[in-house]
């Protein structure tokens, strides 16, 4: 029997191809606990003291208690959107709302022409990558043909790797996702901080500016209404992550005509 009609073979190149997924989708939304190429945790750093001690700066303990809650009551939103913008991985936009115990989104992540789109639902993934972003995998040499039929195509994920994504947009999720970025809280106690007015999304905004090793680490925190976290950066961890919409209503929805992801591993085998 041949390895093109061979139902173990052809059950191994959809676990591959499956896997190959998974590995994308996990890169693209910054899930895992990867830095991106960032040296070290920034906990092991320490804040620049000569250039802390610039003027109008603040106690600590006040500056810390304020980033405290505001991203406890930014990511504590019903419905958020975030724009995160990384030099290794380009930009995505996430919009996430809260479905009873459960978080849904609509994200859309790209660089360039590489495009990769994704809808989680309480009960299912949905995925779509161009060709550009289908050609960065791995195993996209030796195997174009895939490549050629799933591009901008909308998936239906298996139960795998719906597992493996579903909690991608929940709020511990991107909260994980910024604390292995950020100084600890207990860190920025100690730690003299500089606060300035600022402008951001047209809001007004303190600017609370801390000296650190490899960069300035900033929060942009609203100051009219709930003190938002409207964006924040660390440059040393290719962090820049802004956030608004703040409980606007949005709908999440499965993709119409999206194919299952055995039909499009069969679809696969049979156009090689």
């Amino acid at each position: 029997m041949s390895s093109a009609t061979d139902p173990l073979a052809q059950r191994a190149r959809r676990a591959a191809i499956t896997a190959a997924v998974i590995a994308a989708l996990i890169a693209a939304a910054g899930c895992s606990s990867s830095s991106n190429g960032a040296k070290g945790n920034p906990s092991e750093g320490s804040p620049n003291r000569a250039a802390s001690a610039a003027p109008k700066s603040s106690g600590g303990e006040r500056a810390a208690k304020l980033i405290s809650k505001a991203i406890d009551v930014t990511l504590d939103q019903d419905y958020l959107r975030s724009t995160r913008r990384m030099k290794t991985e380009g930009t995505t936009v996430m919009h996430s709302a809260m479905s009873g115990d459960t978080t849904v989104c609509k994200t859309h992540a790209g660089k360039g022409a590489a495009t990769l789109d994704w809808v989680i639902t309480p009960s299912a993934l949905y995925t779509r990558g161009s060709k550009e972003a289908l050609q960065l995998a791995s195993e996209a040499k030796n195997d174009p043909t895939r490549v050629k039929v799933l591009a901008d195509r909308w998936v239906k994920r298996n139960a795998d790797v719906y597992a493996v994504m579903r909690d991608m947009c929940a709020p511990k999720t991107r909260r994980d996702y910024l604390e292995e970025r950020l100084p600890s809280l207990g860190q920025l106690k100690k730690t003299p901080s500089t606060q300035r007015p600022a402008t951001v999304q047209g809001r007004p905004a303190t600017r609370i500016t801390y000296k650190w090793e490899g960069g300035s680490v900033e929060f942009h925190i609203a100051t009219e209404g709930k003190p938002f976290l409207l964006r924040v950066t660390n440059p040393a961890m290719d962090l820049d992550e802004s956030f608004s919409d703040f409980g606007k209503p949005f709908r999440v929805a499965a993709p119409p005509g999206a194919a299952t992801d055995e039909e499009m591993a069969e679809e696969v085998l049979a156009a090689q």
